[in-house]
């Protein structure tokens, strides 16, 4: 199965992902991806990425069968699962602060957030979404209803309203 693993920066992605290959899952960074490939460019301390440059060189790639594809960009990759990351507003700027943000990209996430931006993206492009709110869970707990949910085969989101943070 091919899973693409995807939410605002700062949602937990890269925490699941780590964990799930701890667990034995291969794992695609597109952050390192995208560096080992040198693909994009680098503006301004960020590396910006074209979406159609980005699927021609994953679809390129010989993954295994079962394999988690990691970033905020991978719900434009087509695959089985798609899972949503999502964070209460206020956590997520919580922790965006202690990262090494300009309060302007903190802001910009933040707004991404609570305008379900990703989803919303992940929903036009992907068959099955799976959408997880990691506010206040632990890593495992996360895993555990990403797990579940995928073993369902089916689409599960809309529960997730940040709506009163407008």
């Amino acid at each position: 199965m091919k899973i693409t693993l995807t939410g605002t920066p700062g949602t937990g992605k890269t925490t699941v992902s780590d964990k799930l290959a701890e667990r034995g899952y291969d794992v695609v960074h597109l952050t390192r991806y995208f560096e080992e490939n040198d693909i994009g460019e680098e503006k301004a301390g960020e590396r910006e990425v074209r979406i159609g440059q980005m699927v021609d060189s994953l679809e390129s790639e010989e993954f295994p069968e079962d394999v988690v594809i990691e970033g905020h960009l991978s719900h434009h990759f087509p695959s089985d699962a798609c899972v949503v990351l999502r964070c209460r507003p206020d956590m997520l700027e919580e922790r965006l602060s202690s990262r090494d943000y300009s309060d302007r990209k903190i802001e910009e996430n933040v707004e991404a957030e609570k305008l379900d931006i990703v989803l919303s993206e992940a929903v036009q492009n992907q068959e099955t979404v799976i959408e997880v709110d990691t506010t206040g869970k632990t890593v495992e707990s996360t895993i555990k209803e990403i797990l579940n949910s995928l073993s369902r085969e089916e689409s599960d989101y809309g529960g997730v309203d940040w709506t009163e943070f407008i």
